[in-house]
């Protein structure tokens, strides 16, 4: 009989803390999601038939502590093609309630820039679909943190 309770009590001890180990996961995701904007892109060399660009992006932390950002991967789509992307390291931690601007270097895809640049010719008028997705690696955590831009350019505002 008393070994049918020690197996008990080892049971209940268990998942307890496992309810214990998943709740603190839940407190170390932030309750506000940073935000990356776009800011600028700018063309840079290219080699061949790829061309690379210097993306600027303005990082955001919301939250009351700081951002350990060791890292990021970045996708610039336009008319739902994935046109432009690149990753950063080394990033230096963001404070609480505040932000900073990156310049990050990034490529083109060849193939789907040509689709877009189709699709323009066919209506020169258009205003154009993008979406920014960054991921945000933070230190220690393995799980890294998607931010999604997304919004239209209108054309004509740049003739």
């Amino acid at each position: 009989m008393n070994g049918g309770v020690s197996m008990s009590l080892i049971r209940v001890a268990g998942l307890l803390a496992a309810l214990l180990i998943l709740s603190g996961c839940a407190l170390l995701t932030p309750s506000q999601r940073p935000e990356v904007n776009l800011v600028n892109v700018e063309p840079g060399s290219h080699e061949g038939l790829q061309q690379n660009f210097f993306i600027t992006l303005q990082v955001i932390n919301p939250t009351n502590a700081e951002l350990k950002i060791s890292g990021m991967s970045y996708n610039l789509k336009l008319q739902g093609q994935k046109l432009i992307s690149g990753v950063a390291g080394g990033l230096r931690p963001l404070p609480a309630y505040s932000q900073i601007t990156v310049k990050v270097p990034a490529s083109a895809n060849l193939i789907s820039g040509l689709k877009i640049i189709g699709a323009f010719m066919e209506d020169p008028t258009q205003s154009v679909a993008f979406e920014l997705e960054a991921r945000l690696s933070m230190g220690w955590w393995r799980l890294p943190v998607t931010v999604v831009e997304s919004g239209t350019i209108d054309l004509g505002d740049y003739r």
